[in-house]
């Protein structure tokens, strides 16, 4: 169990600091200047003079090895550089903006599983019947409708037409609507796969065996198909919250919710380097995480797959 723990913590370690190399040059060797940018936004005319000043008072002068070199030694201290957008560390827009998303995600999920498990069951109950097919084909819709199209309709909805809902705050009221829209496609995304699951778990012998046994079909899914079909779902959970935590960039910035996403579409905007940096490290360490933790029940709870790693 250490060696596959170890295993996978030393592949993550690899993975980001490849990514972060080349998002670092992907960065840095585009055609906008940042340091330009900032100067002309706060009112200051870019003289080659002030615009060679503040690039030496950034490092941005150095070459682009000795830049990254720089800003690594900084993050592994904590330090993750700061915006020039923002005119505050990173650190510290990333402290607000985190628990904002976490909570995004985290709201879009519970309500996606709260919906989506008895959904699957019923589907998987009456596998092939009227309420199946309905349900099939519901989960259907809310996998391939655009988010960016159901985020408008609900605001035109709830915000414009009956103004029960606001929007562009960062209460627990303007957490509803992004939460509802995110949810929707994780809703069919689960039922589909979460019944499908069961099904291939139904056609296996073991369950003919139970029958045989004379348990009834409620015993047989609750004690035997769907305990066997949790490290899929579990692994399913563990991908999905992965991308919604790094994923909310649009729907953040439709409904003006400040969290990561938001802040990433202000990065780009405005070529702000460093936090568009800090963003993508954030996204993929944060799915790295979250999918090494299910990775870590899975084993926990399926003496099998455990055995299949060592092996």
């Amino acid at each position: 169990m250490a060696q596959i723990l170890l295993r996978r913590l030393l592949m993550m370690l690899v993975i980001l600091f490849l990514l972060s190399v080349i998002t670092f040059i992907l960065m840095h060797t585009s055609d906008s200047d940042p340091v330009k940018l900032y100067m002309i936004r706060s009112g200051i005319i870019p003289t080659p003079e002030l615009i060679a000043e503040v690039r030496v008072r950034y490092g941005l002068d150095e070459p682009i090895w000795v830049q990254y070199f720089v800003w690594l030694r900084d993050l592994l201290t904590g330090d993750l550089g700061y915006s020039l957008l923002f005119s505050m560390p990173v650190a510290t827009l990333l402290k607000d903006a985190i628990p904002n998303t976490i909570l995004l995600a985290i709201s879009a999920m519970g309500l996606s599983i709260l919906i989506s498990v008895p959904l699957a069951v019923l589907a998987f109950r009456f596998y092939a019947r009227p309420l199946d097919l309905i349900i099939r084909f519901g989960s259907f819709f809310g996998i391939t409708i655009p988010t960016i199209w159901l985020s408008l309709i609900f605001i035109y909805i709830f915000s414009v037409k009956l103004s029960l809902i606001p929007i562009h705050t960062t209460g627990l009221t303007g957490l509803i609507l992004p939460s509802l829209v995110l949810s929707f496609y994780y809703m069919g995304l689960y039922v589909r796969r979460l019944r499908g699951a069961l099904l291939e778990e139904h056609q296996k012998d073991y369950v003919t065996g139970a029958r045989a046994l004379g348990l009834s079909d409620s015993r047989i899914l609750w004690r035997y198909i769907m305990p066997n079909a949790l490290p899929n779902i579990i692994t399913m959970f563990g991908l999905s919250f992965g991308s919604l935590l790094g994923g909310t960039v649009v729907i953040e910035a439709i409904f003006g919710w400040r969290g990561m996403g938001f802040l990433m579409v202000e990065a780009i905007k405005n070529n702000d380097f460093t936090l568009m940096q800090a963003y993508v490290l954030w996204g993929a360490g944060i799915f790295i995480l979250v999918n090494l933790a299910a990775d870590i029940l899975c084993l926990w709870l399926n003496p099998k797959v455990r055995e299949q790693e060592v092996g």
